[in-house]
C-alpha cells in the first residue's frame, strides 16, 4: 500500500469516526467487503428450518454470502452500533402492555436511516468519486455478522452483538462504499494499519440466556429456533402460534428481551442509566400488573380489538409496534388477555370479527373461563 494510501485511509478513519460519534453512534469500524466470517454457520441455521416462516431469509443467501453481488464496485463497509437504552428518541406512544426495551423508541428504521443518510452524506462530501448506500435493516445483509467482523461484539449465547462496555442494547446499521480502504478499527484499537479482529467470546460459562427463555427457543448457545421465540411470534409471525406456547409467551405483547436483560453485561448498561428499568427479567406474569396498569391495559386492549386497522395504524404511527400489523397486535392482545386474565375484555373478544382469529378468540375465550 503506498504511502499517499496510508494518507487517505488515516485521514478517513480520523473524519469517519468524529462524524459518526457527532451523529450519536456509539460505536463504528471500517473493513474490506466480503463474504462474513460466520456464513458457514448462518447456512447450517439456515438448512435445519430455524428461520420458521422467514423464506426471504434463504431467497437472500446469495447476497449474503457474496455482499458484494449488491453492487460490484462495492470494497469496503462501514458498520455502526447506535445505543436504544435508554430511550434515545422516545415513542411518542406509550403503551401499557409489556414490550421490548427497543419499541420504547420511534421506529429506528427511520432515524437511524436519518443519522447514517447524514453521515453518507458527509463521506459523499469528501469523497465525491465514491458511492455510499446506507442500510439500517433493509437489505440481504448480514449485519450482526459484518459488525462481528469489524471488532464491534463477540456473538453472545443469546445470538445477540455483545459488546464490554455497550452491552447488546443497540441498533446495528452499515454502509457500504466503493472506496477501498484498509481494514482497521475506528476507535485507534488494534494498531494503526493492523487487520481488525473479532472481540472473544466473554460469556464464559454464564448461560442465563438459556436458563430464563420461556420456550426454550435458545436450543444451544448461539442457536435461535425462530418458531419457539417470542420475538418472533409477536411481531414477525403472520400466523397464530402454536397451542403449546401461548401461555408461555406471559404477559409479552410485543417482543421480548429477557434473554438480553439478564445478561450481565446489559447490567453494566443499567446501572449506567441511572433509570429504574423496572423488573426486566420477571416471568412472574403478576408481578407489575398494579390495579392501575391493569385498567390501562385494559382500555389499550379494548381499543385494539374493537378499532379497524387504518385507526390502529393512525394511534400507532411513528411507532415500532406497528411492525406486527393491526391484526398481529390484536393476536398479541388476545394472548395476553388470556394469560393475565383480564375476564373485563370477555364480551369485547366474543364480539372480534377478524376471521383469521377465530380459533385464539375462542382459545382465549376458554382460558377466560376455566
Amino acid at each position: 500500500m503506498t504511502d499517499f494510501q496510508d494518507s487517505l485511509n488515516d485521514s478517513l478513519s480520523s473524519r469517519l469516526k468524529s462524524a459518526a460519534l457527532s451523529l450519536g453512534f456509539s460505536q463504528a469500524a471500517i473493513s474490506p467487503l466480503k463474504s462474513p466470517l460466520s456464513i458457514a454457520f448462518y447456512e447450517k441455521w439456515l438448512s435445519q428450518g430455524h428461520h420458521a416462516d422467514m423464506a426471504y431469509l434463504q431467497n437472500h443467501l446469495p447476497f449474503k454470502q457474496d455482499p458484494t453481488l449488491l453492487g460490484k464496485e462495492l470494497k469496503s463497509v462501514i458498520s455502526v452500533t447506535h445505543s436504544y437504552y435508554p430511550a434515545v428518541q422516545p415513542s411518542p406512544l406509550t403503551v401499557p402492555a409489556r414490550t421490548a426495551l427497543y419499541s420504547q423508541n420511534e421506529d429506528y428504521h427511520f432515524w437511524v436511516k436519518e443519522k447514517l443518510q447524514k453521515l453518507s452524506s458527509e463521506l459523499s462530501q469528501l469523497y465525491p468519486d465514491s458511492v455510499f448506500l446506507p442500510y439500517v435493516d433493509s437489505g440481504p445483509i448480514l449485519e450482526r455478522d459484518l459488525a462481528y467482523q469489524n471488532g464491534l461484539g463477540w456473538f453472545g449465547k443469546n445470538t445477540c452483538l455483545i459488546h464490554p462496555q455497550h452491552g447488546s442494547l443497540f441498533f446495528i446499521a452499515e454502509i457500504l462504499t466503493t472506496l477501498a480502504i484498509k481494514n482497521e478499527s475506528l476507535d485507534g484499537s488494534p494498531a494503526e494499519g493492523s487487520p481488525i479482529e473479532p472481540l472473544p467470546d466473554f460469556c464464559g460459562k454464564c448461560q442465563k440466556c438459556l436458563d430464563i427463555c420461556p420456550t426454550g427457543a435458545l436450543s444451544s448457545p448461539r442457536v435461535l429456533e425462530a418458531d419457539k421465540c417470542i420475538s418472533y411470534l409477536t411481531i414477525e409471525s403472520k400466523s397464530v402460534p402454536a397451542l403449546e406456547l401461548r401461555n408461555k409467551i406471559g404477559d409479552w405483547f410485543f417482543g421480548c428481551d429477557l434473554c438480553q436483560t439478564t445478561c450481565p453485561w446489559n447490567q453494566k448498561v443499567f446501572r449506567k442509566s441511572n433509570i429504574d428499568h423496572g423488573n426486566r427479567t420477571s416471568t412472574d406474569l403478576h408481578s407489575n400488573l398494579t390495579a392501575e396498569r391493569r385498567t390501562e391495559l385494559i382500555e389499550y386492549f379494548q381499543f385494539l380489538l374493537q378499532a379497524s386497522h387504518k385507526q390502529i395504524q393512525k394511534h400507532h404511527y411513528g411507532s415500532p409496534l406497528l411492525r406486527a400489523g393491526a391484526k398481529g397486535l390484536k393476536r398479541n392482545a388476545l394472548i395476553v388477555i388470556a394469560n393475565q386474565q383480564l375476564h373485563e375484555l370477555t364480551e369485547v373478544v366474543k364480539a372480534l370479527q377478524t376471521p383469521e382469529l377465530v380459533e385464539l378468540k375462542e382459545w382465549t375465550l376458554e382460558q377466560l373461563t376455566s
